[in-house]
């Protein structure tokens, strides 16, 4: 059975004595079944044995839970080991003037051995680090080094739902309508939301700077993925140094927690922001009105018996959610003012209300908007193209439907199937690949939750309904080689499983790892890890979602192949 994730990490549930702090992220670690599930590898240190490690964690985390570079023992916070060389401070900027002329790599301005202070006052990861996307500002004679994990960290992922939507690109699933009015802004949510996400789930929906900076986090993803594989790049592929803009262009106050760092063969000074604490940017409204949707209308009662199920798709990876007490079922509208969460300057001065309405009620107050697209320029630093299909900006345009109606452009959707079919038929067409055979497609066998017995692993299934793969083995001089291509969503990154060893691959083969991946719950980059170097081994192997690929795109790939042999 598959195992969830605890909000408190392994390393201090095994060392309850210990204290750690969270210092630096480095990369994204891609999940290749859904972008939204994520991780930053982050170096970590181990304040009481002066040991370092990295250690993978849900950004939203770094926001709710663990900030980086505070102590904490066993989950909890405790002031031992505190950095006196971090320290609140406060900046003005203006991020019309903070743009890819800031853009820098660390090391552009740091060398080694300070960034070696930034992790722990060790160079074991410097090599990675030195080449974190960071934004230098100067002004008012300081130089301001603003690393965009920090800007991530802060506006992108506030919370996991919001974590999920920038990396798949699904801001429409966490509100139902709104609109854009800065006197009297609305908001309709599914589900309970606190003010502050609330209104960062307005601004992401209805600022035209703040659309086009989330959208640019999933399209540099894709367009990056897109560069690797046309390239034929395999290595630390779904490990991605990721870029952040800042939500608005305007000159505004950001409260930080910040250290002097000198690069020591310049004799330069910098303030380095280990996290952006809160921001005084302009949210776009002056009241926020934001509406809980309470309940669904049934209106035939007497088909109650039989209405049907219908599957809910488990998130793999999830962090506390906040619980509320819902109205009374005998009101269906009830109304209170909520308080300005002090940590959002944003909200200062503010008023932000609260609605829970039933969806009649909610169709009278307000008027419903199409979501129309525009094209529009988005930041493409690696490709023109992108491998989920041309990108395009939501606008609100006013309408009397209820419906929350639909005009994008449909995304690429290729069945990675198809793509696959097309490898493999090249495969057999190789005069050095011997004894080649194609199974037929299969099902993930369904396995529980090892908390929660009556819920499936959400990577067993695809669209409520058991994922496929499909397995072909063959021989390549002393090698036996088994292929494994699970069934992909569109959002997802495509690679094939590579298992070689010098015995025919079996059955058994195939199963172990499916069960290592489905009923142990562990990623491919684990599965690679542990199983590269033994007999059989295990490694991905990537290729692209197009469905004519040409000669040398099938020739690159089959070069690639080989050379994991």
């Amino acid at each position: 059975m598959a195992k969830k994730k605890s909000i408190i990490p392994e390393f201090m549930v095994n060392n309850p004595d210990d204290t750690f702090q969270f210092l630096f992220p480095l990369q994204i670690v891609l999940d290749e079944d859904k972008f939204g599930n994520s991780h930053y590898e982050v170096v970590v240190k181990n304040m009481s044995k002066n040991e370092i490690f990295t250690y993978q964690v849900s950004p939203e985390l770094l926001f709710t839970h663990y900030p980086l570079c505070k102590s904490f023992k066993n989950g909890e916070k405790t002031e031992k080991y505190l950095n006196k060389d971090i320290v609140d401070k406060s900046f003005k900027i203006n991020t019309k003037f903070i743009n890819k002329n800031n853009e820098k790599k660390l090391d552009d301005i740091l060398d080694e051995n300070t960034i070696g202070t930034l992790l722990g006052w060790k160079l074991k990861y410097v090599n990675r680090a030195k080449y974190v996307n960071c934004y230098l500002v100067e002004q008012d004679d300081i130089k301001i080094i603003i690393p965009h994990f920090a800007i991530g960290i802060y506006y992108y992922f506030r919370f996991s739902q919001l974590r999920e939507a920038v990396l798949d690109s699904t801001l429409n699933e966490l509100y139902i309508m709104c609109e854009d009015d800065r006197a009297n802004a609305r908001i309709v949510l599914p589900t309970y939301r606190t003010d502050e996400d609330a209104a960062f789930i307005h601004r992401f929906a209805c600022q035209k700077s703040a659309i086009r900076e989330f959208d640019n986090v999933s399209n540099y993803i894709h367009n990056y993925l897109k560069y690797m594989q046309e390239n034929n790049l395999d290595d630390e592929i779904y490990k991605i140094y990721l870029k952040f803009n800042f939500p608005t262009k305007e000159e505004f106050q950001i409260d930080t927690r910040s250290s002097l760092v000198t690069n020591k063969e310049t004799n330069e000074k910098y303030y380095f922001i280990h996290e952006i604490t809160n921001d005084y940017s302009d949210i776009g409204f002056d009241k926020l009105t934001k509406i809980i949707e309470k309940n669904k209308v049934i209106l035939n009662l007497g088909d109650i018996e039989n209405l049907p199920k219908v599957e809910k798709d488990i998130p793999n990876e999830t962090s506390e959610v906040l619980k509320i007490t819902h109205a009374s079922k005998r009101n269906t509208q009830t109304y209170h003012q909520k308080d300005r969460k002090k940590s959002c300057g944003s909200l200062k001065d503010i008023t932000v209300d609260e609605e829970s309405s039933t969806r009649n009620i909610i169709e009278d107050l307000l008027k419903i908007y199409k979501e129309q697209q525009v094209n529009d320029i988005t930041d493409q630093s690696l490709t023109e193209s992108s491998s989920k299909g041309n990108k395009t900006i939501r606008k609100v345009v006013i309408s009397s439907e209820f419906v929350k109606e639909s005009e994008t452009k449909a995304l690429t959707e290729i069945d990675n199937f198809v793509v696959f079919n097309q490898y493999i038929n090249f495969l057999q067409q190789r005069t050095d690949i011997k004894d080649f055979h194609l199974n037929e497609k299969k099902e993930l066998p369904q396995y529980t939750l090892e908390d929660d017995e009556t819920k499936i692993n959400p990577k067993c299934k695809i669209k409520k309904r058991p994922r496929q793969y499909l397995t072909a083995t063959f021989k390549y001089e002393n090698s036996y080689v088994g292929l494994l291509e699970l069934e992909n969503n569109t959002y997802s990154a495509c690679s094939t499983w590579v298992i070689i060893s010098n015995y025919p691959i079996q059955n058994s083969n195939f199963n172990f790892f499916i069960n290592l991946y489905c009923k142990e719950d562990m990623g491919t980059p684990n599965m690679v890890k542990k199983h590269a170097e033994n007999n059989p081994k295990f490694i991905t192997k990537n290729h692209e979602r197009n469905e004519n690929l040409n000669e040398i795109q099938l020739a690159k790939w089959y070069k690639g192949l080989l050379s994991k042999f």
